[in-house]
């Protein structure tokens, strides 16, 4: 019995601050707040309407061209007219199912996929959910399997057409025109083509050889390997190794040397006169080259630069590293602390800043990019920036997240909202939970305390009070007249009568929801 009646009394609550909230003139933003259980939020003037519920667990928004929802970390669906977009995500990254300008495509890790194209009005697709696989390429032939029992691929991992029977036992696949045939995978391989042939009984020999172009050869793989690359080239290559004492790579520019791989190294091009020592790798480096200087004495101190573009230096690595990159346009400056905290800028050839970033992992990131859009996050877990994860995770770490648009729109969160405030340039909204809510813009003010407990608003040269929820509310002018106030007041209860009360006018012809 006592449910019920806390029940009831939390109807009425809710109703009354639903009337109160939705009592405001249309184009003026709308909030319901009952932080942290629900939390609803519509600006009519942007067409946008945003649903919380349970901090950042549930989320629902409306944008003129967009629709999103989420029940986080499970589920995240968007839809967006604008881009011919609708995406679904689960449990990202490990789900995803996309479906833009047409194409489709989706998986999910480890075990499914799906991709649905088109090319030039021919759609090609393939589905496996494993062991199955099926689909057709952009000509129209299908295929199928059932890993590792049969199967037969077209178009797939670089290949013309890959067969299979109980694999590893026997496989096939062909490739411009080259055929490779493999017998209990990977020991036993046969190459056939116009251009290509080759044999392999691995680790024991191999050779392959591809006709005027390049040639190689092993024994007790990887020990003793020999192979000449470039041969269609004036500065054909030469490698041989004994593997892991002494590799050897020379042609008629280039020679390098190592011994017990990779520790000691040499290796000069007589044509740039780029020479490197690493003695013994990665300990000590030194390299020299046209337009090109390094050394590194690691983990202490080490510097890389190629002139007009590009620089790298550490110091005590990985405490600190700078990177530096000259593209077209745009000068970028990267420092790193510990790998995972760092401070980025760019800039353009007149040194105007184009985007700035900082991050101190895993407390707070700051970034501004080149369009002015800003934003500034406390609590940042996850050490790099994914539009996935942005959607999916970051949100439910994240205590404190201060934006701004292009335009200068501002909006703030706090505690998952908790404190939420969002800035125009037309009005200024902010509020803490239920609790209290501020609203104003060019005439208009109102604040409200409770959802309603204690509620005034002023618009222009008129002012309204209402108290502890009852649908009546004050009335009164603030317009000059002679250089006096007018008296006159109002008191709305709903009724259709007027009466004089001494010299006060009081009206009722109002609903008592106008306020």
């Amino acid at each position: 019995m006592a449910i019920r009646k806390i029940f009831f009394l939390l109807v009425i609550f809710v109703s009354l601050c639903f009337i109160s909230s939705f009592s405001v003139a249309e184009e003026r933003p709308i909030s319901l707040n009952f932080w942290p259980l629900f939390h609803y939020i519509s600006d009519p003037i942007e067409g946008t309407k945003e649903i919380e519920g349970l901090g950042p667990f549930f989320y629902w928004k409306k944008d003129p061209y967009r629709r999103q929802w989420g029940i986080r970390p499970l589920l995240y669906w968007t839809g967006d007219e604008k881009e011919s977009l609708w995406r679904l995500e689960v449990i990202y990254p490990f789900g995803k199912y996309q479906v833009k300008e047409g194409d489709k495509k989706g998986y999910l890790a480890p075990l499914s996929l799906f991709r649905e194209e088109t090319f030039d009005g021919k759609k090609k697709w393939d589905f496996q959910f494993f062991p199955f696989f099926i689909g057709e390429t952009e000509k129209g032939k299908d295929y199928f399997g059932l890993f590792p029992i049969y199967g037969t691929l077209f178009e797939r991992y670089g290949k013309e057409e890959i067969c299979f029977y109980f694999w590893p036992l026997y496989s096939q696949s062909t490739s411009e025109g080259v055929h490779t045939t493999n017998l209990i995978w990977p020991f036993f391989s046969f190459i056939e083509g116009e251009k290509k042939r080759g044999y392999r009984f691995w680790p024991l020999y191999g050779r392959r050889e591809e006709f005027g172009i390049s040639r190689s050869e092993f024994f007790l793989w990887p020990i003793f390997l020999k192979q000449t690359k470039g041969m269609d080239t004036d500065d054909p290559v030469d490698e041989w190794m004994i593997f892991p004492f002494y590799i050897s790579k020379e042609s008629k520019h280039f020679e390098s040397e190592t011994f017990l791989w990779p520790f000691f190294s040499h290796a000069r091009d007589r044509l740039t006169g780029f020479e490197q020592w690493d003695l013994p790798w990665p300990f000590f480096q030194s390299l020299k080259g046209e337009n090109l200087y390094g050394i590194k004495f690691f983990p202490f101190y080490g510097v890389k630069e190629k002139e007009g573009e590009s620089r790298r230096f550490f110091v005590l690595y990985p405490l600190y590293q700078l990177e530096e990159d000259q593209m077209r346009d745009v000068q970028e400056k990267t420092h790193r602390i510990l790998l995972l905290s760092r401070i980025r800028t760019g800039e353009d050839r007149q040194g105007i800043k184009k985007e700035n970033s900082l991050r101190i992992w895993p407390f707070f990131d700051y970034e501004k990019e080149e369009t002015g859009h800003t934003t500034f996050s406390f609590l940042y877990l996850i050490p790099f920036k994914e539009e996935g994860f942005e959607r999916n995770l970051f949100p439910l770490f994240r205590i404190f997240r201060w934006e701004r648009d292009p335009q200068g729109r501002k909006s703030t969160n706090l505690f998952w909202g908790f404190y939420t405030r969002k800035e125009k340039e037309e009005s200024d909204f902010w509020e803490v939970a239920h609790l209290i809510g501020i609203k104003k813009g060019k005439g208009w003010k109102t604040v409200s305390v409770l959802k309603g407990l204690f509620y005034y608003k002023r618009d222009g040269e008129t002012a309204d009070l209402r108290l502890f929820y009852l649908p009546f509310h004050l009335r009164w002018s603030h317009k000059q007249s002679g250089g006096f106030k007018s008296n006159e007041k109002e008191f709305a209860d709903g009724w259709q009568e007027d009466r004089d009360i001494g010299n006060r006018f009081v009206s009722s012809g109002e609903s008592p929801h106008q306020f």
